[in-house]
């Protein structure tokens, strides 16, 4: 059974975690059991570094 083809695929995934990175905005991606990524800011308390490297989390999508 062939698979339809994505609506959203890794390059724009790449892209919004740019766009976060340069303007400085910090990001949480939850990823929905259907495939979806929803990304939105997160509120990281102060005195807790926000994660600078989301390649690690970002390689499976």
């Amino acid at each position: 059974m062939p698979r339809r083809a994505a609506q959203v695929n890794q390059a724009d995934v790449q892209r919004l975690i740019r766009a976060h990175q340069r303007e400085n905005v910090p990001y949480r991606v939850t990823l929905q059991p259907n495939g979806a990524a929803i990304f939105e800011p997160a509120n990281i308390p102060k005195g807790e570094p926000p994660h600078d490297d989301p390649g690690d989390l970002a390689e499976d999508l």
